[in-house]
């Protein structure tokens, strides 16, 4: 089995948050595969870096990611936020599983969380709320920061 973090290269950043996020519930970097697996499961955290860039001198890796709770309820799901977002944000200058990260902040989610559906109406164009009681998922996305473990 490999060594984890691998000496002198970026850590796996989706592999922190499942070692970060996993005492506070199931953490995955692939959703379930069926909506009945998913609904098993919860509540849930999926984890998965969107982007990032390298710093000018090749020392620190400045990595966005994208945490979604999921959650039986709506309720229960925004809970599940504000414990990961208190788990990332506590992370810099802390050892989880060997992996040391240097800074986290909060930043906005790369991707729109929710396209409303467009109605057409003879006087031009309204956009429909998501005003579904059983919506389950609320995404948080954060920019982690670590050097060469």
């Amino acid at each position: 089995m490999p060594t984890y973090p691998a000496p002198g290269e970026f850590p796996d950043f989706e592999q922190f948050m499942v070692d970060l996020f996993t005492p506070t519930a199931t953490t995955v970097t692939t959703l379930p595969a069926t909506s009945a697996d998913l609904q098993s499961t919860l509540p849930l955290i999926w984890v998965r870096t969107t982007g990032g860039t390298l710093d000018i001198n090749a020392i620190t890796y400045k990595a966005k990611v994208s945490v979604v709770a999921f959650g039986t309820t709506r309720a229960q799901a925004q809970q599940l936020s504000v414990q990961i977002r208190t788990a990332m944000l506590g992370a810099p200058a802390n050892r989880v599983n060997g992996v040391l990260v240097d800074y986290t902040e909060e930043i906005a989610a790369e991707e729109p969380k929710f396209h409303p559906p467009i109605l057409r109406r003879g006087r031009g164009l309204t956009e429909v709320p998501d005003l579904d009681p059983l919506n389950q998922m609320v995404e948080v996305a954060f920019s982690i920061e670590a050097r060469r473990q």
